[in-house]
């Protein structure tokens, strides 16, 4: 657990940014309303603030599936409503459709590296309608409820290279039926799609006792 922690803070002084960059927060709530043999399928929201979280920049709902075809293969397929606030009183209604894999790639007793890789179609966003691509690696150390991770995401998105997101913080598991992630991100992006922010990030997990079983 001290060696993950610190892993953590090497790379918060690594990605930390020289210069100023905007600063964003990204706070996520998942609800899960059925969980049937190996399917399940949760509820999505997101908020998302810009300047110095002052503006409201996107609120996204929507819906995640997820079916365990094998024991370490997980696949994912979700729908989201994306408005965004393109300025003061301009939203786009915004609508995305993904879908993609999971899986967990090496572990032993207190460490486990997890990748995902995801294809997403972007529409009506105020951009030409495009495909999107995310490979990624989490590295989470420990075996407790509080456990550090570290995450790499690259995105790509024609023509080519969309961005990578490096991040860093703790999983919660704050009791059996709700869990929390917090975390800082530092997103280095192509100028073409809005240049480097960086974002403080929560994301939290439910699992009620009334999902359907």
């Amino acid at each position: 657990m001290r060696q993950g922690c610190q892993f953590v803070a090497m790379v918060f002084a690594i990605t930390l940014p020289a210069g100023a960059t905007e600063l964003f927060s990204w706070h996520t709530m998942d609800t899960t309303l059925i969980q049937k043999g190996r399917f399940e399928l949760s509820s999505h929201h997101r908020t998302r603030t810009r300047q110095e979280l002052t503006y409201l920049d996107q609120s996204r709902v929507g819906a995640i599936g997820r079916w365990t075809a094998r024991p370490k293969l997980v696949v994912l397929a979700g729908y989201y409503f994306q408005p965004q606030q393109l300025r003061d009183d301009l939203w786009t209604r915004g609508h995305r459709v993904w879908g993609g894999v999971e899986a967990p790639l090496w572990s032993k007793p207190g460490h486990l590296v997890s990748g995902r890789l995801l294809m997403e179609r972007h529409l009506s966003t105020g951009r030409a309608d495009y495909f999107r691509y995310r490979t990624s690696l989490r590295y989470v150390a420990g075996k407790g409820r509080v456990r550090p991770f570290i995450q790499n995401e690259v995105l790509a998105a024609w023509p080519g290279f969309h961005s990578t997101r490096n991040s860093g913080g703790v999983m919660m598991r704050l009791n059996d039926q709700l869990s929390l992630d917090v975390s800082y991100l530092y997103d280095v992006r192509r100028t073409f799609w809005g240049g480097d922010r960086q974002s403080v990030v929560t994301s939290m997990k439910w699992t009620p006792r009334w999902r359907l079983r």
